[in-house]
């Protein structure tokens, strides 16, 4: 079971972000009667059910898919420089 939490307790509006992976998804739930949203990645909804539903019971809302674009094994991973060439003189 694999599960990243990308935003915790954000705004809605942030699972609009394309930059986000593939496998993002939006998780609605109920804390002291205030709708708050995780922004969490997992492979698979199943994953996130039962995370969230043994922190939370029935605060849990849903699991919707967030909109992202990226796919995610290139998701938030840094650029390496390329390697400089060595110039050898000719004798």
């Amino acid at each position: 079971m694999s599960l990243n939490v990308i935003h915790a307790k954000c705004e809605k509006a942030a699972a609009d972000d394309p930059s986000l992976p593939r496998n993002a998804y939006l998780v609605t739930y109920v804390v002291e009667d205030k709708i708050t949203y995780d922004i969490v990645m997992a492979d698979g909804r199943v994953d996130i059910f039962d995370e969230y539903w043994d922190k939370y019971k029935e605060g849990l809302q849903t699991i919707d898919y967030a909109k992202g674009n990226v796919k995610p094994s290139l998701w938030n991973k840094k650029a390496t420089p390329p390697e400089k060439k060595v110039k050898r003189k000719k004798k």
